[in-house]
């Protein structure tokens, strides 16, 4: 009963400062329910609010502080007061030492047994604060590891035994210590850093190692030639592959669990003439529960797109090249979406997370399971809402238009530069124009642009040509500041510290609906578009270059689209 009442006193809180509906608490204390867990937790799994909301209105329940860290520093003297596996194991770190009390950012603030470990390690009085999940993950990143300097040395002192290429020697070395330790500081480090791929490639005189992050590739370390094959060896083990094939590509999987989070590693290894290259691509489960106020949606274009997603059937199309975030936003969208009392099915093409509650088909072309079958079996399970990892071709085109003429809300994406085009290429398929105006409800296309870093951005006045180039001349530019990149220890001296979207929606009126069945060019459907109140990339980035979220160059670089 107690707890009970604690988790009736955090909605409280929580509805009084606006930060969640009444009807959001409401369907998290019934989804809390049925399916258990802390009330804060199901709140932010829901996407109804976000980790920092939550651990704030936690705070003023329990009459401690709120320590956000995710623009803080923590000096390496502070960070080892509570050893990091103590801190991994209790979720807690270290936030600063006040008058010989030390402030602890707990993730549970009421964990006891956290607070008596932690003073029987240190020996310090201890004062709890609350921090956010995400924001200890961003403090553990911060704790100093192997050096590699330290870990090549090593493996240096043993170089004569790393040159065998014998296959024996291969399965030898790729288990010794010091090649283990390097791959698991490769994969941490960049784990920790944020990067969605880690790249190993063979060079003539050395290996390159490389991680993506906001969408660009930065060298960050490069051991001598001579250990390039133990350390291919040593993930192709991990990921299960054939080490003594090294002539023809090879796919595999990793699962390993970094700083208490389950990682995937999809792994990819191709021949080059210098040996062989390998990528991992980084999934962590946690990431693909991101709630739709944290995909970067300006807050006047959340009205249009919490009532396309709440429309009953239709199909919603997301567009946009290969890594602007479409998969991000589908499992955000699915995740506000699901409830108890809704059958949503989805197939993709692989399927990268697992939902809770959703039933999730993977394509399998040799077995015959393609989007199209896939899809048309899904109609005979009795689903409300289905999602199509992708429409490539006029038969899966087909089958969704079917679908959702028939009471079924479908999702899924297509490759096209804007909303607009996204309707004409329905059309190029074959599918014929009424059927598209009948059935698709809204278009949402999309881009990444990174985030300008807070501690170091630096303003500037816009030159009158410039903002004349932009369309902000005379009086409404007269007076904005915009910022720009410089570069600083908290952002790895690149100026940026993670990326958002930006959204063009496109809600299909009649007029836009009246251009499709006239077979229209996509033009003049953006200008009907625009005309209803669509807000355009070019429109949207301009606006989180005008709200200092990114720089000018950034949103020319990835997201700048000509007006027709």
């Amino acid at each position: 009963m107690r707890e009970a009442r604690r988790h009736a006193r955090l909605g409280q809180l929580l509805t009084e400062s606006g930060a969640i509906t009444t009807a959001a608490l409401d369907h998290a204390l019934r989804e809390q329910r049925e399916s258990g867990g802390r009330l804060g937790e199901v709140l932010v799994s829901l996407g109804l609010t976000a980790q920092e909301q939550v651990a704030s209105a936690l705070a003023r329940q329990l009459g401690l502080e709120f320590a956000p860290l995710a623009d803080m520093i923590l000096s390496k003297e502070t960070l080892l007061l509570v050893q990091e596996p103590l801190a991994r194991r209790h979720q807690v770190v270290p936030v600063r030492l006040d008058d010989g009390v030390m402030v602890l950012g707990m993730v549970d603030p009421l964990d006891v047994v956290a607070l008596d470990d932690v003073r029987r390690a240190t020996g310090l009085l201890v004062k709890p604060a609350v921090i956010t999940p995400e924001d200890f993950y961003h403090a553990l990143s911060q704790y100093p590891g192997d050096a590699v300097d330290r870990i090549l040395g090593e493996i240096h002192a043993e170089a004569p035994v790393l040159a065998e290429d014998s296959l024996e020697s291969l399965q030898a070395i790729s288990a010794q210590v010091p090649v283990v330790r390097l791959v698991d500081q490769m994969i941490r480090q960049a784990v920790r850093q944020g990067a969605s791929d880690i790249h190993v490639e063979p060079q003539e005189f050395q290996t390159r190692i490389r991680y993506r992050i906001d969408g660009l590739l930065y060298v960050t370390m490069t051991p001598p030639r001579h250990i390039h094959a133990a350390l291919v060896s040593r993930l192709k083990i991990m990921a299960r592959l054939n080490i003594a094939e090294r002539r023809l590509p090879q796919d595999g999987r990793i699962e390993m669990r970094v700083d208490d989070r389950d990682i995937d590693f999809r792994v990819a290894t191709v021949p080059t003439v210098w040996g062989e290259k390998v990528v991992l691509r980084i999934l962590d489960k946690s990431g693909a529960f991101v709630g739709v106020e944290k995909i970067g949606l300006l807050p006047e274009d959340f009205p249009r797109f919490d009532g396309l997603i709440s429309k009953p059937y239709g199909i919603i199309l997301l567009t946009g090249p290969t890594g602007s975030g479409k998969t991000t936003t589908l499992y955000a969208i699915l995740n506000r979406l699901n409830r108890s009392d809704v059958n949503i099915t989805t197939i993709e093409d692989p399927v990268e997370y697992h939902l809770p509650g959703i039933a999730q088909v993977q394509i399998n072309p040799k077995a015959g399971v393609t989007f199209a079958t896939g899809l048309r079996s899904f109609l005979r399970q009795d689903p409300d809402i289905i999602m199509v990892g992708e429409i490539r071709d006029e038969e899966t085109a087909r089958i969704a238009t079917h679908a959702a003429l028939t009471g079924h809300l479908v999702l899924s994406t297509l490759h096209t530069n804007d909303a607009p085009g996204a309707v004409t290429r329905l059309v190029d398929m074959g599918i014929e124009p009424f059927l598209v105006a009948s059935s698709v409800i809204g278009v949402i296309a999309q881009r990444l642009v990174r985030v300008l870093c807070r501690r170091c951005r630096e303003p500037y006045q816009p030159t009158p040509e410039t903002l004349r180039g932009l369309g902000l001349d005379g009086a409404a530019g007269g007076d904005l500041t915009f910022y720009r990149a410089v570069g600083c220890e908290f952002c790895n001296r690149t100026g940026y510290k993670g990326r958002t979207g930006i959204f063009e929606i496109m809600v299909l009126e009649d007029v836009v609906k009246d251009l499709v069945v006239r077979h229209s060019a996509s033009g003049k459907i953006k200008e009907a578009a625009v005309a209803a109140g669509m807000r355009t990339l070019r429109q949207a980035g301009l606006a989180k270059v005008v709200d200092g979220t990114t720089s000018l160059e950034e949103v020319l670089r990835v997201a700048f689209v000509e007006e027709a």
